[in-house]
């Protein structure tokens, strides 16, 4: 599977769930689904569960298992591909690094996924909470890492080409 292809899975399945799990966004939950995955207590997750249509919860957290390999391979890919392009070795060399992390985060969300059905069916312990909080947490710093060093690498581009001269001498 190429970038091109896993990015178009990304963002087909990314959209399906923001639309399906549109109305998991509340006054209660102003971060959808991400409110009930850093949920720190037993306390906030029936707070949520209180507030939210159980089967959509339960789908969108389903159509989050197919964006899990998704996501991984677009991310892993991209960094890969753009740690042979960058000339200085640490960037280079973080990237594959950056890329083995991401499959990493695709475990830890897998995990996390569970441990959410697990509260969606009233067994939201305490440790249950702070396990999927921490599980997600580390995941969405690998994801941050892999969205930072795509910016790295654009962020010249991007500043070159805002600042471009203008040919006709102005």
């Amino acid at each position: 599977m190429n970038i091109r292809l896993s990015a178009i899975a990304t963002a087909f399945l990314f959209l399906w769930m923001r639309i399906q799990g549109a109305s998991l966004i509340t006054s209660t939950s102003p971060r959808g689904i991400v409110d009930l995955e850093l949920a720190e207590t037993p306390t906030r997750v029936n707070e949520l569960i209180s507030v939210w249509n159980k089967t959509i919860v339960i789908n969108n957290i389903l159509i989050d298992f197919l964006f899990i390999p998704a996501y991984a391979l677009f991310l892993s890919l991209i960094c890969l591909q753009l740690a042979k392009r960058f000339k200085v070795q640490f960037l280079s060399n973080a990237g594959l690094l950056i890329a083995r992390g991401i499959w990493l985060a695709a475990i830890l969300d897998l995990v996390e996924n569970s441990l959410m059905l697990v509260s969606m069916n009233g067994m939201n312990s305490i440790y249950i909470c702070q396990l999927t909080r921490w599980v997600a947490l580390v995941k969405f710093c690998w994801v941050g890492l892999a969205i930072l060093y795509l910016i790295v690498y654009l962020l010249p581009a991007l500043f070159h080409f805002t600042f471009k001269k203008k040919s006709n001498g102005e």
